[in-house]
């Protein structure tokens, strides 16, 4: 069988199964390469995502592999995995490798113990909480890709310090300036409410009627540019060298048209999480890495076939 891959950007082949095998094997071919042969149409993927690596049917002879697609502002990431497949595939990736998952968990809460600290926890949360998210991102973008690693690598985000303090940084006053107008409402809605209280009256409740809904319909924009924002720490993680203000915009290209499934994706979680307080919360452990581990199946196919991203 033929295979054509892309190492850098670069197309290169084509190539002998066994050559390809020896490639990956020497280290000349990673999992976050492209590879493609007859059999899948149009669509380059990662080598990551073959299962076995390379065990697909073998292919007609002649076939000439689709064009790599680079990043660009005009490009459009589409998903066509249900997200009942993404959980599927997030299930096969955490397969032999949940203490591992549940391991990162634990040494991730015991982070945040110590954040909780007063004062000092404060201001180390606001320092570390960006290097630490790229870090926890990247653990799980690992496990999608079928990658080995360890739990040390939640640690790995401070390696880019900068890029995921700055990252952290601007997604929250983007966000903060997207909730500005539902904060106004709410103060305003506060203001209106103690002024009667204070002179001895009971709040108007045509008021109050008018006020609560607006509110929340205030604070819509922010959660939806919380969605916009989510791949910011993957597409750091997936591109050597981009910043923080670039991956925050590749990310809401890739958002795109796509805000609503991931909120479906998340919204499939719910029930597992209230079976998750019937044990005290220890559910969580297994639950939090199958939810990382389905949002980072949702990146690696939304980006497929993309180069650079």
């Amino acid at each position: 069988m033929q295979w054509y891959y892309a190492v850098n950007g670069q197309q290169q082949g084509p190539v002998e199964q066994d050559e390809l095998f020896s490639l990956a094997r020497d280290g000349k071919l990673k999992g976050t390469d492209l590879v493609w042969n007859a059999t899948m149409g149009a669509q380059w993927v990662k080598a990551s995502t073959i299962s076995g690596l390379f065990d697909h049917p073998v292919a007609a002879g002649g076939a000439v592999p689709p064009p790599l697609e680079e990043w660009s502002s005009e490009t459009q990431f589409k998903s066509v995995a249900s997200n009942r497949d993404l959980m599927a595939d997030a299930r096969a990736a955490l397969a032999g490798n949940w203490g591992l998952a549940v391991g990162a968990v634990l040494v991730y809460l015991l982070v945040m113990v110590v954040l909780a600290i007063p004062y000092l926890g404060s201001i180390l949360s606001f320092i570390i909480t960006g290097p630490l998210m790229l870090g926890w991102y990247l653990f799980f973008l690992m496990l999608a890709r079928r990658q080995p690693g360890t739990v040390g690598m939640i640690f790995e985000g401070f390696k880019r310090f900068g890029t995921g303090f700055l990252a952290y940084l601007l997604m929250a006053l983007l966000v903060f300036a997207w909730a500005l107008p539902g904060i106004v409402v709410i103060i305003i809605m506060a203001v209106l409410s103690l002024k009667p209280m204070l002179a001895g009256e009971v709040p108007s409740v045509g008021t109050m009627v008018i006020l609560v809904p607006l509110a929340i319909l205030a604070l819509i924009p922010a959660m939806i540019a919380q969605f916009r924002y989510s791949m910011t720490y993957f597409v750091i993680n997936a591109t050597p060298g981009i910043g923080p203000m670039d991956a925050i915009r590749r990310s809401s290209q890739i958002m795109r048209g796509n805000k609503w499934k991931l909120f479906c994706l998340q919204c499939r979680f719910i029930g597992w999480s209230f079976l998750c307080l019937f044990t005290l919360g220890i559910g969580f452990l297994w639950l939090t890495p199958y939810m990382m581990t389905s949002q980072a199946a949702f990146y690696e196919e939304l980006t497929r076939g993309h180069i650079d991203v």
